[in-house]
């Protein structure tokens, strides 16, 4: 695929493995988001919400990085390690999407990469103007 383009935000450490976003005409596909800082730590050891925000302000810099905002984001995938997490995530998700929120599925996972985190988000994106 020629125009497929991908999105590495200025301050997020590139992995050799895969690429934060990947741009296909006027869609962006996000990957799997943790709550993890710049330098890789882990942010809000055991809160869930705290770690919802976070991903949710990494979600916003890769969308931002490619020309949209989080208005603009279609579909979200969600995965917890704990159904009891869902109240704490649902209320973030909210205060993120206000007001026509994207389409959502979320799932019950076993384990995530590290034990420390409790949810990792992945996103489809429409890049208005894009082509």
């Amino acid at each position: 695929m020629s125009n497929r383009k991908p999105i590495l935000p200025k301050g997020m450490t590139a992995n050799p493995a895969f690429s934060p976003a990947v741009q296909v005409g006027e869609l962006l596909f996000v990957s799997g988001q943790v709550s993890q800082d710049d330098r890789g730590n882990v942010v809000g050891v055991g809160d869930c919400a705290a770690q919802t925000r976070q991903v949710m302000t990494r979600l916003k810099t890769i969308a931002e990085a490619a020309g949209a905002t989080m208005q603009d984001v279609v579909k979200i995938t969600t995965f917890l390690t704990s159904a009891a997490n869902y109240p704490a995530f649902s209320k973030v998700r909210s205060e993120t999407f206000p007001s026509s929120p994207p389409a959502s599925s979320t799932v019950i996972v076993a384990a995530l990469v590290r034990p420390e985190y409790l949810v990792e988000v992945e996103a489809v994106v429409r890049v208005p103007g894009a082509a």
